[in-house]
This record gives structure tokens, C-alpha cells and sequence, in this order.
């Protein structure tokens, strides 16, 4: 009986594997509960308007995505009907830097990064979790974009070279497969490099060094608009670089791709056959460091968590950072504190300022192009400004998190915690504002006052308007935000385009205003429009204001649920 013990415990275990039979029960489970939350979350108003915003954004990645794939099918069969491989090694560069942008400068887009930590609570092995993080990135609008484009390639290869459809599939496949292990793993590793604060130094001077280098070629490259910068190379120096970089690519992901498809229409399987097999070996080396990353994640590691202080004498306390007491200078100095051990908030507040260096000189052409640089560069680097800070102002709580209970133990009134993170936000907008402003007036010149005077009023009416919404979108539609990773939380659909829309009225206002006075020749006629405006739009804010305890304490239950929820 003894020997029989354990044969019989043998038998009697589970097997385990990320396709075991305990495995595929817990995806069918996984798939269940995800249905039914979907299902439920139907039956509220909110959970119509986050399906709504869902869809929307499907809708608008898929005409993203539809429109170039076009292009590249017909690029694809062209080059592969004229025998000329480069183009689709072209191709496949764009396809690879395009999935990669998005994957790593778009992350908190619906479904970009799942959060899963929530599996680790259960029986869930580290196999299976893998092909659970990966499942879920296929949702990603990177993902969805980049199989298009794929696919699109792939069948204009197919229609020029029907001999070469399957292996083409093939290569393709793993191309794709090498793609979303690529963009997994080049966000897992932000997130986890952002969550340290000399990382983020670094990668801030990265970004600012970038941006300078960007803005100095620009006024080199538009320095004459009738003759091109580099007229003066020769030919020969650029047939020397072209050579190297075509050398180097064949030896990257594309160019293997590429050769092997190449090979294959040669008759040359054997060649063919390595060039795919080194592919395997770049997508093996993407997926281990993934594995690295998400092993370390499956182990506990948490992101948020900060190394513990030594315990300091109180016979001297530290001072305050900020040096006039009160219930607004302590809301201040807490989200101040938050948004600076916070990477993934950092860059979103960093982003507005390299997209204004970047495309400081977007507008070149003709006589008409050219006066709306100059004339109109401001009010359209003050559009960026509002940019970084949208998610913080129409989600203003959402950093609370389980310490939102402590609001409604204090006595202070919820009116006073967020007027002080609206200052806050005023105070961050300024500075960007002002980051902004010199970039402008160092690219383009000073502007021209009324324009000036027309942009500065336009502030005094958009600021309170965008608080106003912020505050009421923050008390109906609130969601709570990860500081420590960049990822779309539940719920963050329906407040996002809500807020999205709010701000595009704000800026269509404007517009209106501005546009006829210039038509009709009166530049400095929409100061004393945008006035009237400011003088509404504070009213409104005020009232607003005023409001937030009442509506707070009727909505304490669901706002409470909301903010608090970890998944």
C-alpha cells in the first residue's frame, strides 16, 4: 500500500501547463466572469456611455488602420510583382516603428495595457499567466493596427507571387508574434524603469535633448523654402550610407523578414529556412525579457510600493515645503508629492512640451500657411498646454484612492480639497503655459498683440470652464489612476471622451470667435467677447464650486466604490 500511495497521488494531481486541463478551465472562467461584467455593466447609465466610448475609439483606430493598409497592399504587390524586395522591407520598418510608437507613447489607450496583478491572487500558474497578458494585448489598438497592416502586406505579396502565399503567411506570422512580444516588453520595462526616480530624471534629459535636437534642425531645414538642405551631397556619399544602412538592416527583424521572403522566391529554401529561424531567435529574445519582467511582477513585485524610511528623531520636525499652514496648502503639498514620485503622470505632463519642439515648424508652405504660424502660433501652443493636464483635471480624486475615506472623516468640506487641487492644476498649467509660451516666441517671434490680448482672454475663459467640467466629471465619472503605471483604468473610457468633447467645445468657442473678427478685419474685437465669456464661465465655476459638498454626499457610496475598485 505504501508503494501504491504514490501512483495514486500521481494520478490524482492536476496536471499543470499553460494548456492543461486546469489551465483551459480557468481561461473558460476568466472568459465567463469577463462576460458577465461586460453584461452587467450594461445596466447603468455610465456603463452604456463607457461602451459607447469603447466603441467609438474601435471605430476611429479602425479607419486609422484601414486607410493605410491599403497603401500597403498595393506597395506590397507592386514591389513583389517588379521583384524589387526593398520596398516591402520598407514597408515592414514603417509597420515595426508605427506598432512600437503607439504600444509605447499611447499606453493609456483602451485595452494598450492590461492590468492583471489581480490573477496572481489565484491559482493561475506563471505559464498561464503569460498567455493571459499576451491574450489581452491583442485588444491593444497596436496591436489590432499592426495585424492589419500585416495582413494587408501579406496579401499583396500573396496576389503578385501566389507561389509564395504560405511561406509568406508564415514569415509574417512570426514577424507580428515578434511585434507584440517587442511591445509588451518595451512597456513593461518603462513602466518599470518610470517607477524609479533617477530613471525618471534620466529619461526626462532624454526627452528635453531630443526635443532641443529636433528644434534646431527645424529652422535649418525650412531656412529656404526654395531649395532642399542636403542639395549639396553628393551622390556618391549617399550611395555609401545607403549601402550601410541596407547592410545593417538585413540583419534586424525586417530585413530578415524580408530576405527570407527574398530567398524563397529565389529557390533557395535553406537560406530562406535561416533567415526565419534567426527571426525565432530575435522573438525568443523578446519574450525573455518579458518573462524576466513579468516574473518579477508574478513574484509580488509592486510597482507603487516606495522603500521604507528610517524612523527619525521628533525631537526636530522637518518643516513644511510649503510655508503658510492651512487645509489648501496640505491638498496642494499631498498631489504635489504624488505627481512627482508618479513616472507614467510625469510624462503626460512632460509630452505637451517635446510635442510643441517637435512640431514647432509643422507649418510650412505657402503666404497663408505662413501667416497662421506667426500670427497664431500662441493660442495654438496654449491648446497643448491643456493637453497634459486633462486627465488630472476631469478625474481630479482618481489619486486618492483607498485615502479618499479619510476626506469624509475630516472636517474640512470637500469644496475647500478641490479648490485646492485646482490651484494646484492652475499652477502646473501656468508653468507649462509659460515653458510654452517661450518656445513659441523663440521659434516664431513675439506675436502680435492682439492676437496676444485675444489668447490671454481666451485663458481667462477657457481655465474656469475646464474647471468646472473637470470638478463635475470628477464627482459623476470617476476612476481611479495607477501612479505607478501607465495603463487604462476601468472606467476611464466614458470620462476621457466626456472630457475630450468638453475640451473641443472650449476650443471650437474660441475658434468661433476668433475667426470671423479676423475675417472682418477687427483683430482686437474677440478681447471683449472672451471677457463676457470669462465673466460667464467664472460664474459657472463658482456655482459649481459651491455645489461639490451636495454633491459629494450623494453620490459618497459610488464615489467611494469607484475610486477605491483595483481592477
Amino acid at each position: 500500500m505504501a508503494d501504491l500511495e504514490p501512483a495514486q497521488a500521481s494520478r490524482t494531481r492536476p496536471a499543470r501547463g499553460f494548456l492543461s486541463p486546469l489551465a483551459r478551465q480557468q481561461y473558460a472562467a476568466i472568459a465567463w466572469v469577463q462576460f458577465r461584467t461586460f453584461v452587467n455593466s450594461l445596466r447603468t447609465r455610465r456603463g452604456g456611455l463607457e461602451f459607447g466610448a469603447q466603441i467609438l475609439v474601435f471605430v476611429v483606430f479602425s479607419l486609422i488602420a484601414l486607410g493605410p493598409s491599403v497603401g500597403l497592399g498595393i506597395g506590397a504587390w507592386a514591389a513583389a510583382s517588379h521583384g524589387r524586395f526593398l520596398g516591402i522591407a520598407v514597408e515592414l520598418w514603417v509597420l515595426l516603428l508605427a506598432w512600437q510608437f503607439f504600444a509605447a507613447l499611447a499606453p493609456a489607450l483602451g485595452g494598450q495595457n492590461p492590468e492583471l496583478s489581480h490573477l496572481l491572487r489565484y491559482p493561475v500558474s506563471f505559464g498561464s499567466w503569460i498567455v493571459l497578458y499576451l491574450v489581452y494585448g491583442l485588444a491593444a489598438p497596436s496591436t489590432l493596427i499592426g495585424i492589419i497592416w500585416a495582413t494587408a502586406i501579406g496579401i499583396g505579396i500573396g496576389i503578385a507571387r501566389p507561389d509564395l502565399l504560405l511561406w509568406t503567411a508564415l514569415t509574417l506570422a512570426l514577424f507580428v508574434f515578434f511585434n507584440l512580444l517587442l511591445a509588451r516588453t518595451i512597456l513593461a520595462w518603462i513602466e518599470r524603469w518610470l517607477a524609479q526616480r533617477r530613471t525618471r530624471e534620466i529619461v526626462t534629459a532624454i526627452f528635453l535633448f531630443l526635443a532641443l535636437a529636433a528644434q534646431v534642425f527645424n529652422p535649418v531645414y525650412h531656412q529656404d523654402p526654395h531649395s532642399h538642405p542636403f542639395s549639396d551631397v553628393k551622390k556618391q556619399d549617399v550611395d555609401r550610407v545607403t549601402n550601410r544602412i541596407m547592410n545593417v538592416q538585413r540583419v534586424l527583424p525586417p530585413g530578415l523578414a524580408v530576405d527570407s521572403i527574398h530567398r524563397m522566391a529565389q529557390h533557395d529554401p535553406l537560406y530562406a529556412l535561416a533567415d526565419l529561424l534567426w527571426l525565432g531567435c530575435y522573438t525568443l529574445a523578446a519574450g525573455s525579457l518579458l518573462g524576466l519582467r513579468l516574473q518579477s511582477e508574478s513574484r509580488g513585485e509592486n510597482l507603487s510600493e516606495a522603500p521604507r524610511r528610517r524612523a527619525k528623531s521628533t525631537s526636530k520636525l522637518r518643516r513644511p515645503t510649503l510655508d503658510f499652514s492651512g487645509p489648501i496648502a496640505a491638498v496642494i503639498e499631498k498631489d504635489l508629492r504624488y505627481l512627482l514620485r508618479s513616472g507614467p503622470m510625469l510624462y503626460n505632463l512632460a509630452a505637451p512640451l517635446v510635442m510643441v519642439f517637435v512640431f514647432g515648424g509643422a507649418f510650412r508652405g505657402g503666404q497663408f500657411t505662413s501667416s497662421i504660424r506667426l500670427e497664431y502660433a500662441l493660442p495654438i501652443g496654449m491648446v497643448w498646454a491643456f493637453l497634459g493636464l486633462a486627465r488630472l483635471i476631469s478625474n481630479n480624486l482618481g489619486m486618492e484612492g483607498d485615502g479618499i475615506q479619510f476626506y469624509f472623516l475630516s472636517p474640512t468640506p470637500m469644496r475647500t480639497v478641490i479648490l485646492g487641487k485646482n490651484f494646484l492644476y492652475l499652477m502646473l498649467f501656468l508653468l507649462e503655459a509659460i515653458l510654452i509660451s517661450a518656445v513659441v516666441i523663440y521659434r516664431f517671434g513675439f506675436p502680435v498683440p492682439s492676437v496676444a490680448a485675444a489668447t490671454l482672454a481666451w485663458l481667462l475663459f477657457a481655465i474656469p470652464a475646464n474647471f468646472a467640467i473637470g470638478n463635475l466629471l470628477s464627482i459623476t465619472m470617476p476612476y481611479r489612476i495607477n501612479m505607478a503605471r501607465m495603463r487604462r483604468e476601468p472606467g476611464a473610457a466614458g470620462n476621457n471622451l466626456t472630457s475630450f468633447c468638453a475640451q473641443f467645445g472650449v476650443l471650437a468657442v474660441g475658434a468661433l470667435v476668433i475667426a470671423p473678427c479676423a475675417f472682418l478685419g477687427e483683430p482686437w474685437l474677440p478681447v471683449p467677447i472672451f471677457l463676457v465669456l470669462a465673466a460667464i464661465s467664472s460664474f459657472v465655476y463658482l456655482r459649481v464650486l459651491g455645489s461639490v459638498d451636495r454633491m459629494v454626499h450623494s453620490r459618497m457610496d459610488s464615489l467611494t466604490l469607484e475610486v477605491m475598485k483595483t481592477r
